[in-house]
């Protein structure tokens, strides 16, 4: 009997083991670290492209170190939003968090814990890169640091950017601008501005991710006081200014070919516009208060992101 028990309780604990495990990978929200590394990746490759021989282990290590960023910013967000997510009952499978902390897969405090482990390493990554690195590669330092306080305190007290009205314009500026022109740089040791214009395009979609994904959790923020821009402006207002950033998209990768890349770029990223005009007009119809249609709008501004930034690959590398 005893042997019963003892193997049950093994059986027990080991699934238990599982589904922490499992659910720490679920509040990591990996899926979603494809933004920023799609960005950072891309202007690694536009900066190979151009001849500039890379140092492969600051590569590596810069990957590394903005994955940590934002899971850093993301263990905060669940933390810090544990309130909202806890009542939101109409989050899709884009919004509403990870769902870890309020559906019980992972203790709560684990969630704090794990976002400043990702800043330690973080830190012990920035040791290694001030020992070897730095001299060569200066401006990489004030980047991640800037990186870092902005993906940090987009959740995290005293600043809590998402809470502010100005969240979404961090990030934006973050996971679009600051990643692809860092990837860049961290090749090249040039700080490229024609290289802020390539990287417009993938802002103005991060922004709009964050924005689309806000209109299902509207009244679970509004509860709790989580002052986003949707909440600021009213989903219907925020909806027009979904709308307007999401149909610059295109225009704006097209504009790259004013700093060089090729024509090419007008034709490889249509199906930019062609997702930007299908979230858009289900945006326009009212869509932003359907359940079914937030699932499109969110999906298709998700890849809209993705291929506002990767597009530019093949285009630098075959033309």
């Amino acid at each position: 009997m005893a042997q019963k028990m003892d193997a049950s309780s093994a059986s027990k604990g080991t699934k238990e083991a599982a589904g922490s495990v499992k659910g720490f990978l679920i509040l990591s929200r990996i899926p979603f670290l494809s933004p920023g590394l799609a960005a950072l990746v891309t202007g690694v490759v536009i900066a190979l492209d151009g001849g500039f021989h890379p140092e492969w282990g600051l590569v590596g290590m810069s990957i590394g170190g903005m994955a940590l960023i934002m899971l850093a910013t993301y263990y905060f967000n669940e933390y810090y939003d544990y309130e909202g997510d806890v009542i939101n009952r109409s989050y899709i499978a884009f919004s509403g968090g990870s769902r870890a902390l309020p559906d019980n897969m992972v203790d709560r405090p684990i969630a704090k814990v794990a976002g400043f482990s990702a800043v330690a390493i973080l830190a012990a990554i920035a040791v290694i890169y001030l020992m070897f690195y730095f001299e060569d590669y200066p401006l990489l330092l004030p980047l991640a640091l800037f990186g870092a306080f902005c993906g940090v305190f987009y959740s995290h007290p005293p600043f809590q950017w998402a809470y502010q009205g100005i969240g979404e314009i961090i990030i934006g500026g973050c996971y679009g601008v600051l990643a692809l022109t860092s990837g860049y740089y961290l090749v090249s040791g040039v700080f490229e501005t024609d290289m802020i214009l390539v990287a417009i395009p993938a802002s103005l979609s991060v922004f709009c991710v964050i924005v689309a994904n806000e209109f299902p959790d509207y009244d679970a923020d509004k509860a709790v006081s989580k002052m986003n821009l949707v909440v600021r402006l009213g989903v219907k207002n925020g909806s027009k200014v979904y709308v307007v950033a999401m149909l610059l998209i295109y225009p704006m990768m097209v504009a790259s070919i004013l700093v060089g890349i090729s024509v090419w770029i007008a034709v490889v990223s249509l199906p930019v516009l062609l997702l930007s005009v299908v979230a858009v007009v289900q945006t326009l119809r009212g869509g932003y208060a359907v359940p079914k249609s937030q699932m499109t709008i969110s999906g298709a501004t998700l890849f809209v992101n993705l291929l506002s930034s990767l597009l530019f690959i093949p285009v630098v590398l075959l033309w």
